[in-house]
């Protein structure tokens, strides 16, 4: 029962706020890593998809909601935006954002990578994008 109200939760918010998720290009995050402004990225895709192609500082959290809870946790304090990155940018990036705002993140701060790392990966033309050995894990 815990977890059908807790599915409930998580989902009913994602479908209220499905269109109205902001989203920034790989390109414009690029440059905003180039640039380096303030900004935290939050990488929900797989182990596997995250080894395979991710962006510098990136914090990994699968998709585990104990690790988005920690992470959540981190960034209240902190300062710019917040970039969900999944694997499509689809639903599961919804519900990531879902759980980073029941954590404290506040909703303005966040944008999800439009089209996920599928689409950054063939727009990829930068050195913004570094192998996972070089990244952040959340602990």
């Amino acid at each position: 029962m815990k977890r059908i109200v807790a599915l409930i939760f998580i989902v009913i918010p994602s479908i209220l706020f499905a269109g109205q998720a902001p989203t920034v290009c790989h390109n414009e995050l690029s440059s905003w890593i180039k640039a380096k402004q303030k900004l935290s990225i939050v990488d929900i895709q797989s182990a596997e998809d995250f080894r395979e192609h991710n962006y510098t500082d990136s914090l990994a959290s699968g998709n585990n909601p104990l690790r988005l809870k920690k992470i959540a946790a981190r960034l209240r304090s902190a300062k710019g935006k917040v970039v969900v990155v999944s694997a499509t940018g689809g639903d599961d990036a919804l519900q990531a954002t879902e759980l980073l705002v029941r954590g404290g993140v506040k909703r303005t701060r966040i944008l999800l990578l439009e089209g996920g790392m599928e689409a950054a990966a063939k727009n990829a033309a930068c050195d913004c994008c570094k192998p996972s050995s070089l990244q952040n894990t959340a602990k």
